[in-house]
């Protein structure tokens, strides 16, 4: 499918304002630091997550802009077709499901093909995990909610020994500060007892409206109750195809996103630009 047009969007979205729109490019003009180039698709993002609350916007810019910024090693060198991208896309499947929830929301899953910890990079998933996350929201623009849906089935304690604590509180602030949409839920079935203790880590980088999103299933039973089969993949039990299937589509969705990956890249800010100094990244991730 073609990226969404900021016209597609005005079509779906009643409350969509152009002069909202207008007002978040004059702010941005007046913010020496902040980057040219960013699209009105992207302002639409940023508008809808926030309930077209200007000043919530506002911040939600500066943190995704910055957090970009400060942190190459994952949002820096993202091409496709590149090797540390093409070697996660062999060890990890990426799906996009095709029917989204009971109640609209787009749901991205994600499981382990090649167990091997040898080959897991906590840097490379990040990176590729949120690839991931831009080409759906290019495809899809504005949707009532993000379910996230993680499969530790083969994660062990090698993977566990990778993961850095850094890249952890980098997630969570990501998705609370950052993240262009609504997450409704992160869920983790076929956990054990290293990836639950993980699991937990994390959450201790979570505010309470987050924490609360977080699930982690002991059974498909209890996945069911948030997700009904019928937007599943076999691999969980659901009615849809494969998640090898769907990954290839993403896979070549990523393809198709290069692109738009590469002019990305430079959207970024300029910190010696900055009027008055914000936090660093350091000093967000250490809130």
């Amino acid at each position: 499918m073609s990226p969404i047009t900021a016209e597609e969007e005005f079509f779906k979205n009643s409350n969509l304002k152009r002069e909202n729109i207008e007002h978040l490019r004059y702010w941005i003009s007046k913010q020496p630091h902040l980057p040219n180039g960013i699209r009105d698709e992207q302002l639409i993002l940023f508008l809808h997550c926030c309930q077209h609350r200007l000043e919530d916007c506002k911040q939600v810019i500066e943190t995704y802009y910055t957090i970009r910024t400060h942190s190459p090693e994952i949002f820096g060198n993202r091409d496709p077709k590149g090797e540390e991208v093409q070697r996660n896309l062999s060890i990890f499947e990426f799906a996009n499901l095709p029917k989204r929830d009971q109640h609209g929301n787009v749901v991205m899953a994600v499981r382990v093909s090649d167990p091997d910890a040898n080959k897991f990079s906590h840097s490379a998933a990040l990176k590729t995990y949120f690839m991931v996350q831009d080409a759906i929201m290019l495809e899809t623009g504005t949707v009532p909610g993000y379910v996230f849906l993680l499969d530790a089935k083969g994660c062990g304690l090698g993977h566990i020994t990778k993961l850095k604590i850094s890249y952890m509180k980098l997630y969570a602030e990501y998705l609370q500060e950052a993240f262009p949409g609504n997450v409704v839920a992160t869920h983790l079935v076929n956990s054990n007892y290293f990836t639950k203790a993980a699991f937990a880590v994390m959450k201790r980088f979570c505010n309470t409206d987050m924490a609360d999103k977080l699930f982690v299933h002991t059974s498909m039973d209890t996945l069911y109750s948030h997700i009904s089969k019928d937007s599943l993949p076999k691999d969980f039990g659901g009615k849809l195809d494969s998640m090898a299937t769907y990954h290839k589509v993403m896979v070549e969705q990523l393809e198709l996103c290069t692109g738009w990956f590469k002019d990305e890249e430079a959207i970024r800010v300029d910190e010696s630009k900055r009027p008055v100094k914000a936090k660093c990244m350091g000093e967000i991730l250490d809130n």
